[in-house]
């Protein structure tokens, strides 16, 4: 009787290992196939975000280019305006040593635009020379107007820089003298003869 019951146990441990053994088949191919839809599914929701992200830049950059065409029109169609955005009597330190420096510091201090001078630029630029002086230029909208050597010592610096300012004054009131004489109505003309 225990042979008997030995062989019905191990046929049914046999059964058993069958039904386990298709059973985790069966869920390895259920998953794999679950795992499959999830990555389709997955798939498309990340295509369906990705062209609302691609519609969003679209209309993104719609906007930002009417807004772009909208500024070139206002910007165009008020040339005047544009010329009082500009900054005017812009001061540029482009000096080296402390000798300069002190020389653009004397020059900042007791400096006064011109009343009518509009759209300048002062460059004041320095070239350091051997020994102790040093050379001063100073550009108004890149056109030369003073150039000096610059002894150290503070008197001479101060000489220096109330002729500078003297040059650059009187060149500001010339040119924007200049400027209205060739923008009056005698010098503008129909070009016939």
């Amino acid at each position: 009787m225990n042979l008997k019951l030995e062989s019905i146990y191990l046929y049914i441990v046999k059964k058993a290992d069958y039904i386990v053994f298709r059973m985790i088949s069966s869920l390895k191919s259920i998953t794999s196939l679950v795992f499959v839809s999830l990555l389709i599914c997955c798939s498309f929701s990340a295509q369906a975000q990705q062209t609302q992200k691609e519609r969003d830049s679209l209309r993104t950059l719609k906007i930002l280019k009417d807004a772009l065409n909208s500024a070139v029109q206002n910007n165009s169609s008020t040339e005047s305006a544009e010329l009082d955005m500009e900054i005017d009597g812009l001061i540029m330190d482009e000096t080296i040593s402390k000798v300069g420096r002190d020389f653009f510091d004397m020059f900042y201090a007791t400096w006064n635009a011109p009343k009518n001078a509009k759209n300048f630029t002062i460059t004041i630029k320095e070239m350091v020379l051997p020994g102790l002086a040093t050379q001063i230029t100073i550009l108004v909208n890149d056109e030369e107007v003073f150039k000096q050597r610059v002894q150290p010592r503070n008197d001479i610096m101060e000489q220096m820089s109330n002729y500078a300012i003297y040059k650059t004054t009187r060149y500001l009131s010339n040119y924007e003298r200049m400027k209205s004489q060739l923008d009056g109505d005698d010098q503008s003309g129909s070009g016939i003869f």
